[in-house]
C-alpha cells in the first residue's frame, strides 16, 4: 500500500512539473494570437490587372509556426470575406516545409469577380463606411499530423480600408462632328473615384466599336491623366477616325438613332500611391448605346 502511495506521488510530481515546463515553454514561445497553435497573417498585396469582368491579384500570406516541430504542409485552401461576403476562394497546391519556431512569407495569385467586389463597396458607401472587415480563412492539409490533426483550420480577421474601383462612364460622342463628316472626334468618358487617394491613368489607349457591324476607331492619350482623389470628373478624349468609317458609322446611327450601339476597350497603366493598385493595368470594356450615354450624360449634368 505505502508503494502505491509513494507512486502515486511521484506520478503527480511528474504530471506537475510536466505541466510546469510546457506552460513556461508556451509563455516563452507562444503565438500572442493563437497560443502554440500555427498563425496566418494575410494582406492584399497588389492589383495586376483589371478587366471589366475580374480583376487579378496576388496576396501575401505569412504562416508562423511556434510548434517545437517543424510542419509539412502538402497544400492549403482558402477564403477571403468582406464585411461576411465572400470574395475569394481557391486553394495553394504548392507544398511547404516550415521548420520549427519558424514562419514563411508566400506569395499568392488569385483571381476575384469585379460584380462581387464592386457590391460589397456600393454596400459600405451606402452605409457610409469607409473601412471593412477582412475576414482570412486557412485550411492547412499536413503531410504529418500536427496537434493531433491532419488538416489545421485557422482564421485571423482585420479590419482595413474599404477599397473602390475606378469607375469609367461614356457621357458623350460628338455626333455633329459625324455629320460634318471630319476625322477627329472627341469622346467625354467620366472617371469616378471614391477612394481617398488619386489615380493616374498613364498612356491611355482606346478603341471604340460603333454600331452593329462594330465600326473601330481608334485613339490614345500620350502622358498621364490624374483623377484626384474623391472626385467625378469629365474628360474630353480625341480619336482620330478615317472618313470611310465615318461614313459608314454615321449612316448606322441615322437609321439606329438613341439605339445605336456602342463598346469602347480602354487600356492604360494606373499609377497611385496606394501599394495595392500601382503597375496595376488596366483593360476595360465599357458598353452601351446613345440612349445610355444620353441618360448617363443628363446625370452628369444634374450634379
Amino acid at each position: 500500500m505505502k508503494k502505491v502511495f509513494i507512486t502515486l506521488i511521484i506520478l503527480i510530481i511528474l504530471a506537475g512539473t510536466g505541466w510546469f515546463l510546457f506552460k513556461r515553454y508556451e509563455r516563452k514561445n507562444a503565438n500572442p494570437v493563437s497560443g502554440l497553435k500555427p498563425r496566418v497573417e494575410m494582406s492584399l498585396a497588389e492589383i495586376s490587372s483589371i478587366t471589366d469582368s475580374t480583376m487579378e491579384m496576388s496576396m501575401k500570406m505569412l504562416i508562423d509556426n511556434p510548434l517545437p516541430l517543424g510542419m509539412d504542409i502538402e497544400n492549403f485552401a482558402y477564403q477571403v470575406k468582406v464585411d461576411g461576403v465572400q470574395i475569394i476562394e481557391s486553394d495553394y497546391m504548392k507544398p511547404l516545409q516550415i521548420e520549427p519556431r519558424d514562419s514563411v512569407t508566400i506569395d499568392i495569385p488569385t483571381e476575384l469577380k469585379i460584380d462581387t467586389f464592386s457590391k460589397v463597396a456600393k454596400r459600405g458607401e451606402a452605409a457610409g463606411q469607409d473601412s471593412a472587415l477582412y475576414q482570412f480563412e486557412v485550411f492547412l492539409k499536413l503531410a504529418k499530423p500536427v496537434l493531433g490533426h491532419d488538416t489545421l483550420r485557422i482564421e485571423m480577421e482585420k479590419r482595413l480600408p474599404l477599397y473602390h474601383l475606378p469607375e469609367i462612364e461614356v457621357v458623350g460622342i460628338d455626333l455633329e462632328k459625324f455629320k460634318l463628316k471630319k476625322s477627329e472626334l472627341n469622346v467625354d468618358l467620366r472617371f469616378i473615384n471614391k477612394n481617398d487617394f488619386a489615380i493616374q491613368f498613364k498612356n491611355m489607349r482606346y478603341s471604340i466599336d460603333l454600331g452593329k457591324e462594330k465600326t473601330t476607331i481608334n485613339g490614345q492619350s500620350p502622358g498621364v491623366t490624374r483623377v484626384p482623389a474623391k472626385s467625378d470628373k469629365v474628360y474630353q478624349i480625341p480619336v482620330q477616325v478615317e472618313l470611310g468609317k465615318m461614313i459608314s458609322a454615321g449612316t448606322q446611327m441615322l437609321f439606329q438613332g438613341k439605339k445605336f450601339p456602342f463598346t469602347v476597350h480602354l487600356r492604360s497603366q494606373i499609377i497611385s500611391d496606394n501599394d495595392m493598385l500601382k503597375n496595376s493595368k488596366l483593360n476595360m470594356k465599357i458598353r452601351g448605346n446613345m440612349e445610355d450615354m444620353k441618360a448617363a450624360k443628363k446625370m452628369v449634368e444634374m450634379k
